[in-house]
């Protein structure tokens, strides 16, 4: 298998998992664990044999996703030290977590549904820290924030955990204001929105004024 092709599949794994689970398993509690659990450990397996055979260096895989006028938005993965990094640590301690739910939720009559949901959450989390861009971020920002309302009012039977969940929920929407205008306020600036892109762009003298900080504080 190609490296190029392993930050594909630990990213795809888990979606895969919770599909399969959501459609077909969710009656099997042994199937619908099985395939959670293997596809973060696989994940976190190949993300070690990337690192050992692919090392730390930069590099970015793409593919045109969206093109409208002067907006092309591609559906890529930042490969550098940090992103490498926070993949070991979402697919390690992802992995541990889930290991310890088999145990921990044996016996909950929402078991293979636990598990989707964790998937799920995994497959967006991964997703946020491989982005090249910022409307991809923002997408499986949404998708996290899908993912935790969901989990966090799993047993949405008890009021305090569906009131939990909703709080969680408007908060994260509050928070998605400030990080859409941010964004708009990049595109108005630069015209891009890639990363790779705009580090290029600020890296030559560009006076913001206050328009850098707000923007930061605003993604931020």
């Amino acid at each position: 298998m190609k490296l190029e092709v392993l930050p594909w599949v630990i990213l795809f794994l888990p979606l895969l998992a919770a599909g399969i689970i959501t459609l077909f398993s969710l009656h099997n509690r042994k199937v619908s664990a099985t395939l959670s659990i293997g596809a973060i450990v696989t994940g976190f397996v190949l993300t070690l044999a990337l690192v050992k055979f692919g090392g730390w260096e930069t590099r970015e895989l793409s593919v045109n996703w969206l093109s409208i006028g002067s907006l092309n938005v591609d559906f890529g993965l930042k490969l550098d030290p940090l992103s490498l990094m926070m993949m070991l640590i979402v697919t390690g301690v992802g992995g541990a977590i889930h290991i310890y739910s088999a145990g921990y939720m044996r016996g909950d009559p929402g078991w293979s549904r636990y598990f989707a949901c964790m998937s799920l959450f995994t497959f967006s989390m991964l997703g946020i820290v491989l982005s090249n861009n910022f409307i991809q971020l923002f997408i499986f920002w949404e998708l996290v924030g899908l993912s935790s309302y969901l989990l966090i009012g799993f047993w949405f039977e008890k009021p305090s955990a569906a009131d939990a969940a909703k709080k969680a929920f408007i908060t994260n929407r509050l928070g998605d204001f400030g990080f859409m205008l941010g964004i708009l306020i990049i595109w108005a600036m630069y015209e891009s929105l890639n990363f790779s892109a705009l580090q290029a762009k600020l890296s030559s003298p560009v006076v913001f004024g206050g328009v850098g900080t707000v923007v930061g504080l605003l993604i931020f």
